[in-house]
This record gives C-alpha cells, sequence and structure tokens, in this order.
C-alpha cells in the first residue's frame, strides 16, 4: 500500500511538472476571409461515360473570388498550436467552357482542415505564426452535369496540403485579433454526379486557393 502511494504521488507530480512546463490553453474562433483561386477548375472541362454507356460532360464552376466565414476550434501547448479549421461558402458562379457567361450555377464549397503553428515570440502578446495543413475540400454546383438533355449537379471532392501564416495580436488576456493568409494546393481525384455515379479521375483536376482573412479568438 505504501509503494501504491509513492507510485501515485510520483504520477502526480509528474503530471504537475508537465502543466507547469508545457502549459496549454484551449479556444475557438469565428471570422471571415476572402478566396481568390486559379487552376483546372477555370479551364477544363471533363467527359465521361454514365452508367448506361452514353457520354456525360462536366463542367466546373469559374471559381475566382469569394467570400466565406472560417470558424477554429484548437489548444495551444507553449509555441505550438495544433486546430482544426472549418470553412463554408455558397453563392452563384459562372459555369466554365461555354463560349459565354450566361451559364451559371449555385456553388456550396467547403473545407474542413487539421492545422498545426509555431508560434514566434510566444507568450508575448504579439506573435507571428508559421504552420501548414491538410484538409479535405468538397464542391457541388448546379448545372454542370451534361447527359444528353438532362442537365444535373456534379460534387467534386479531393485533399489539400497548406501553408499558413498569421499575426496573433492579444488586445486581452483571453481575446486576440487574428489575421491570416493562407495557400492551399487542392487536388479534386472524384467527382459524383447522379448519372455516372463515383468516378475516379485518371487526371486529377489541380486548383490553388489563397485565402485572406481575420478571425477574432476566444481563449480559455
Amino acid at each position: 500500500m505504501k509503494r501504491f502511494i509513492i507510485i501515485l504521488s510520483l504520477l502526480f507530480a509528474t503530471v504537475s511538472f508537465a502543466e507547469d512546463a508545457w502549459p496549454r490553453t484551449f479556444f475557438g474562433s469565428v471570422g471571415m476571409g476572402l478566396y481568390a483561386s486559379k487552376g483546372d477548375l477555370n479551364e477544363r472541362v471533363l467527359s465521361l461515360k454514365d452508367t448506361s454507356g452514353q457520354k456525360q460532360t462536366i463542367h466546373s464552376p469559374a471559381l475566382n473570388i469569394f467570400a466565406s466565414p472560417d470558424f477554429t476550434i484548437g489548444v495551444n501547448v507553449r509555441e505550438f498550436t495544433i486546430d482544426l479549421n472549418f470553412q463554408i461558402w455558397e453563392s452563384e458562379q459562372i459555369i466554365n467552357g461555354f463560349p459565354d457567361e450566361s451559364v451559371r450555377g449555385n456553388s456550396l464549397y467547403w473545407r474542413i482542415s487539421m492545422e498545426f503553428v509555431y508560434n514566434l515570440f510566444w507568450p508575448e502578446f504579439f506573435q507571428v505564426g508559421l504552420g501548414g495543413s491538410l484538409s479535405y475540400t468538397t464542391l457541388t454546383t448546379d448545372n454542370t452535369a451534361y447527359s444528353g438533355d438532362e442537365v444535373s449537379e456534379s460534387e467534386f471532392m479531393g485533399s489539400s496540403f497548406g501553408f499558413i501564416a498569421n499575426i496573433k495580436y492579444y488586445v486581452h488576456d483571453n481575446i486576440a485579433i487574428v489575421p491570416y493568409a493562407k495557400i492551399y494546393e487542392n487536388w479534386f481525384r472524384n467527382v459524383y454526379t447522379e448519372a455516372s455515379g463515383l468516378c475516379d479521375l485518371d487526371s486529377y483536376m489541380w486548383q490553388t486557393f489563397f485565402f485572406v482573412g481575420v478571425n477574432l479568438q476566444f481563449q480559455f
């Protein structure tokens, strides 16, 4: 029994030391950002065969500039930040691959990312963060899948790796303003349509997204 008490005491002492040596705080943030993008979605038109063997043409939205809300929850461990980030946006977009800009469709875009950031100048009230991310993305757009006389929506699915740069300015012990810039290199490897089902693309659709914005962060 005495040995058990000693081991338990050492365990609690170790945990207490770890908390002192590696202080951590949790946070949530919300904000707004502006996207600009360039790549295959702006240029390529895909040709597939549906389940009946009929040719299907898939256009994509000509994504140029659009806004998106930005939500984050995470933990700071000393100068390191690990978080989960979510973005979602819906708007009308011009459909790529037609001679004019009269064809439009409603696009729903969302991205979920795991982010890792190293904060320079921690624990000062002014910090500069540099890091990276891995994310999963989908893009669903009306009026993009053409099979005979039928027109339906398409959904592109893919992943990305990203680069993050931000500035964290604490206006209070628990409140920070965080302007940021993020670059995502996205590859869409699957597309889904009602006629063709889920298809793997032989040649991935690559798209570079630039995202700048500002968040209000609450820390506890």
